[in-house]
């Protein structure tokens, strides 16, 4: 009878092996199912941010780019390049921003010299050939990029003003936003001048407190 006993207490010992493993095997079925559900939450927050960010994202225009009337103070050549000019730009306001641009090809220092310019002043501050620059002059240039000018704020234009466009209303975004979500990179290629030489953007005309503003040369 002894050895029946064992053969109990062996058959005993695999059923219970047998329930480890088919509990352990539901155990890691139910965590999978736990991580499955898990990752469908998750994907379906990510899509309803994604939704989200989408949103904003089709209804992005220029005004989301900080555009300001500046005037160039002080002029000076970039040690390191032959391309960049170094500039003190002068809002009226506050310190004057040192900003880098490369058109030593297409202006000479006295053309620079106080002369009233546009502003993308939203841009995150940055070192070109180790000199920080702060902020981007802007200029209109032809298709292979052989003519650049300035594009200028009109006549009677306040410094420091921001440069609108009809009929949009907006807060410039946050300068580590406009890096971030590339928002420049999006919304440069509609931002130009028309047949008459004003800045548009998606054909929508600029405008400040004195009137549009132009290429400087038409």
């Amino acid at each position: 009878g002894e050895s029946d006993q064992n053969n109990a207490s062996g058959g005993k010992k695999e059923l219970t092996d047998e329930e480890k493993k088919a509990a352990a095997e539901k155990r890691a079925k139910k965590a999978e199912e736990k991580a499955k559900k898990k990752a469908a939450n998750a994907s379906a927050a990510a899509k309803k941010a994604a939704g989200k960010g989408d949103a904003p994202a089709a209804e992005l225009d220029v005004t989301a780019l900080d555009i300001r009337v500046g005037k160039i103070i002080e002029v000076w050549e970039h040690a390191e390049s032959e391309k960049l000019w170094c500039e003190k730009i002068s809002f009226g306001e506050g310190e004057p921003r040192q900003i880098l641009s490369g058109l030593r090809h297409f202006y000479k220092k006295e053309e620079m010299e106080d002369r009233t310019v546009l502003v993308l002043c939203n841009l995150k501050k940055m070192n070109l050939g180790g000199v920080p620059s702060h902020g981007m002059v802007l200029c209109a240039t032809n298709a292979d990029h052989t003519a650049v000018e300035f594009v200028v704020p009109p006549e009677g234009a306040k410094l420091g003003e921001r440069v609108m466009f009809e009929g949009l209303q907006g807060e410039p975004k946050p300068e580590n936003q406009v890096a971030k979500k590339k928002i420049l990179q999006k919304l440069a290629p509609d931002l130009k001048t028309d047949g008459d030489g004003v800045v548009v953007w998606k054909g929508i005309k600029s405008c400040t407190t004195a009137g549009p503003c132009l290429a400087s040369k038409g």
